[in-house]
């Protein structure tokens, strides 16, 4: 099974790289090459083991408290791992996107505080993340895919279609609540937390920043008509579009010095002179909330995964040595971990006042 597998992943390579040879008119070489470079920045991305993970970011953590469904569904004939969160009286359900190099878990502190607000949540791991399959996560493209066919399940099924829906996404996630608006028209409210415009520029756009024209070995041209090949018509959307095709009230949060997705560069709210002003809100993070990541924690958080970062250095140069594993679990089990993933009360209030209004 092994060999025909790979067998037929080489005659698909081949037919690809001819395709591609023949539309841009770059050598093989070239082309295999290029490739090669995009398929290794899209590997399988699998969860780390628990004792080097901090904060509430495994359900393990906080099933005494918040209860789970699970269910399958599939992507693109790929089966993800979906995972329901009921609450009591619920508002709507809230579908939650999350960002590249995470997965469903990672957002455990913002899905309890939604719990907690009276919403439901439907969530689930992308392709080739966690507990989904895949063998790949294939590109910036593939959590706008998962979101369509997440909402596609969603109103196949009897219960959940009948429900108020909201979207909540963050980076990876991000893009794809704000670019999925184009496509699916029964949205309440949707909140973008770092999120970029396009998945089919970013590529270009993040190499061009820091590699010049080539990005790294990759020409423009290939990644243009290599992305198509990988998601057809989804290569079309972007945030920017999905926001102005709806006048359902939308959320913007980015932290002013986020170094993964340029405030003034890749991310929407770079784009926000192309907006409708009548429903786009902004939240600007400041200070300790300027990052990527800590514009969804809280100050205290933020402050406290300092101190556990110098701690652990602290640690490694006390043992002089690389760290064991009972070295690593002692360490992480005196750790706060309710504190380190303490969610930023300030945005979170503002997501679900916004949801609020539209019920």
């Amino acid at each position: 099974m092994r060999k025909n597998k790979k067998t037929r992943s080489l005659k698909n390579t081949k037919r690809i790289v001819a395709l591609i040879a023949i539309l841009t008119g770059l050598s093989s070489g070239t082309i295999f090459a290029a490739k090669e470079i995009y398929d290794s920045c899209f590997d399988r991305y699998d969860k780390k083991e628990l004792y080097t993970i901090y904060g509430e970011f495994d359900y393990s953590r906080v099933s005494y408290k918040l209860d789970r469904q699970l269910f399958n569904f599939y992507s693109s004939q790929v089966k993800l791992q979906g995972y329901f969160y009921p609450s009591e009286n619920s508002k709507g359900v809230v579908v939650v996107s999350h960002g590249m190099h995470a997965g469903a878990d990672d957002y455990l502190p913002i899905i309890e505080y939604l719990v907690k607000n009276n919403y439901s949540v439907f969530t689930y791991d992308c392709k080739g993340t966690y507990n989904s399959d895949g063998d790949s996560t294939i590109g910036m493209i593939t959590p706008l895919v998962d979101l369509d066919n997440a909402l596609n399940f969603i109103e196949s099924d009897s219960y959940l279609s009948k429900q108020p829906l909201f979207l909540l996404g963050h980076s990876w996630g991000g893009y794809a609540v704000t670019s999925v608006l184009s496509i699916h028209k029964n949205i309440n409210a949707c909140a973008a937390i770092a999120p970029f415009n396009s998945g089919y520029t970013l590529i270009y756009e993040k190499g061009e920043q820091y590699a010049g024209p080539l990005v790294g070995g990759m020409p423009k041209v290939f990644l243009d008509i290599y992305q198509k090949i990988l998601f057809k018509n989804y290569t079309k959307y972007n945030a920017v579009k999905g926001i102005n095709s709806t006048n359902i009230p939308v959320l913007i949060a980015h932290g002013e010095k986020d170094s993964i997705i340029d405030f003034n560069r890749q991310a929407v709210i770079a784009h926000r002179n192309k907006l409708r002003l009548e429903n786009v809100f902004y939240y600007v993070g400041k200070d300790e909330n300027a990052g990527h990541n800590t514009i969804m924690h809280s100050k205290e958080a933020v402050r406290y995964q300092k101190e556990i970062a110098s701690k652990l250095a602290e640690l490694k140069e006390q043992k002089g040595k690389s760290l064991s594993d009972d070295d690593l679990k002692e360490f992480c089990n005196n750790v706060n971990h309710s504190l380190y993933s303490e969610v930023n009360e300030e945005l979170m209030y503002q997501i679900i006042d916004m949801f609020n209004k539209t019920i």
